[in-house]
Parts: C-alpha cells; structure tokens; sequence
C-alpha cells in the first residue's frame, strides 16, 4: 500500500503537464498561486505533497531500547472549476506511513 501511493504522488508530481513552478496560469488567477489550468479537463489544477523521514527511539518497560527507522509521505491535489450548478472543488489528500 505504502508503495503504490507513493508511486501515484510520484507519477502526478512529475508527468502532470504544466504543473511545475510557482507560476499560476492566469485563467486560475482566482484560486490562488500554483495553479495551472487543465484543457483536457477544463478545470484549474494544483498538485503538490511531500515526504519525511524520521529515525527514533523509545524505551519500554523491561524491553529495553527500540529504534528504527518511519516515514511518512503525503500527497495533495487540488482541483477547481465551475459547472452548471455553480462553482466546485475536489481535493484528495493521500496519506502514507511505514515505521
């Protein structure tokens, strides 16, 4: 699992046409900085996300000390438009974690 949405948030960060830089298309002025606009989907598009890695140790009582390694990524896409019943918003946030 923590692979696969890894890969997705890797795949959307760096095949998504358009999308790079802080540059924000001037048809999606509106929504705010970094978004570009989708012709294919007719919507203004913001994809983002990042990933951290953390080393710890914990004691337990009568166990000992337990290190290891965890990380944590995330991924963020934002799209905008409007439709005939007025304005929308998706947002999908996927989140991955291994320790």
């Amino acid at each position: 699992m923590f692979r696969t949405i890894s890969a997705a948030i890797a795949v959307l960060a760096f095949t998504a046409p358009g999308f790079a830089g802080e540059k924000t298309d001037p048809r999606c002025s509106q929504y705010g900085e970094g978004f570009a606009y989708s012709a294919d989907t007719g919507m203004c598009i913001r994809v983002g996300g990042e990933f951290r890695a953390d080393y710890g140790f914990r004691k337990q009582s009568g166990l000992g000390q337990q290190s290891g390694f965890g990380s944590t990524v995330k991924g963020h896409v934002d799209a905008r438009g409007n439709s005939d019943l007025g304005p929308f918003r998706i947002v999908v946030e996927p989140t991955a974690r291994k320790f």
